[in-house]
């Protein structure tokens, strides 16, 4: 029986896949800030099509960079710093070449939006929406139940410390600054 009490005629997990994975809580301040990606990747995409009202997003070219910049100067780079210092050390190669491979193409793509004229910001942005939403969902789908399954939960423990401590540091910051 699915989690909602509703009978299925196929087993539910395979009409359902996308059902959220439970996360241990140790990696749950990463995954709200990838709940944040997500909502800003939707948002971009449907404002670049031209449908930003149905998603809250701001509906010119102007607007939906200042969007991203606000998600990149409030999240990105506190983010992507705290998942390659913190999980780095648990990861194969593979994955942290991965990991630090998207994550400098995001930072690349974002430069791009900014510095380029509108027909190039918006190519940048696309992409970036693009490989945003495609990066959160490797992460929450593949890596971190990798992390989770292999690391003790000790150390788990110990990135969740360091990870709360990077967050709040950055909120703060973020805060400090909005009142100067």
């Amino acid at each position: 029986m699915p989690p909602n009490g509703l009978r299925a005629t196929r087993r539910w997990d395979t009409i359902l896949p996308s059902m959220p994975l439970k996360r241990s809580r140790e990696l749950r301040p990463l995954s709200s800030e990838h709940h944040q990606a997500l909502l800003v990747a939707f948002q971009l995409k449907k404002g670049l099509a031209g449908h930003g009202e149905s998603a809250g997003a701001p509906r010119d070219l102007p607007g939906l960079l200042g969007l991203a910049r606000r998600y990149e100067d409030a999240l990105l780079h506190t983010h992507t710093r705290a998942e390659e210092d913190l999980l780095g050390r648990y990861l194969d190669d593979g994955q942290l070449t991965r990991l630090k491979s998207e994550h400098a193409e995001l930072i690349r793509l974002m430069e791009a939006a900014k510095a380029g004229r509108p027909p190039e910001a918006r190519a940048a942005l696309t992409a970036f929406a693009d490989l945003l939403e495609r990066h959160v969902r490797w992460e929450e789908q593949e890596l971190f139940p990798s992390v989770e399954g292999r690391v003790e939960e000790a150390d788990l423990h110990q990135v969740m410390d360091e990870l709360e401590r990077r967050l709040v540091l950055n909120r703060m910051e973020q805060k400090a600054t909005k009142r100067s």
